[in-house]
């Protein structure tokens, strides 16, 4: 694919491939520039772990524990930063509720859950891409 060459406002050149020209630019809560709509998708919602977290809480809230059991390869400490930057781009809402010990449960904002369509995609597309990789192997 052709690439073009795109000048961002701080004066450096970027190479991007034309599927990613925009004659605007854009601005997403971060307050970083994107050229491409892929790149500040992937920004929101890539990542090792930021789409499994949004594929298990896309049915109910669940806790942070319940999180962890889900995803058990995942460390308290990179769940915790992944629900906050999540929580950051209004996908996830962290809902606390009283008592003793207090209770904290993540569930999927309306823009969290426009996600999920895209997600479904991509896991449908994988299952084939998968199914195709064994049926070449047989």
């Amino acid at each position: 694919m052709a690439s073009a060459f795109l000048k961002i406002q701080t004066g450096e050149t970027k190479t991007q491939p034309l599927i990613c020209q925009r004659p605007e630019y854009r601005y997403m809560p971060k307050k970083r520039m994107y050229v491409c709509p892929i790149e500040a998708a992937m920004d929101v919602i890539g990542g090792k772990w930021k789409p499994h977290i949004l594929w298990k809480i896309k049915d109910a809230p669940l806790r942070f524990g319940a999180i962890q059991e889900k995803l058990p390869a995942i460390s308290q400490k990179m769940l915790t930063r992944q629900l906050r930057a999540l929580e950051a781009d209004s996908l996830v809402s962290r809902t606390e509720y009283p008592g003793m010990p207090p209770r904290v449960e993540y569930a999927l904002t309306e823009r969290g859950q426009s996600v999920i369509p895209i997600l479904s995609s991509l896991k449908d597309w994988a299952d084939e891409e998968l199914a195709d990789q064994i049926n070449e192997h047989e």
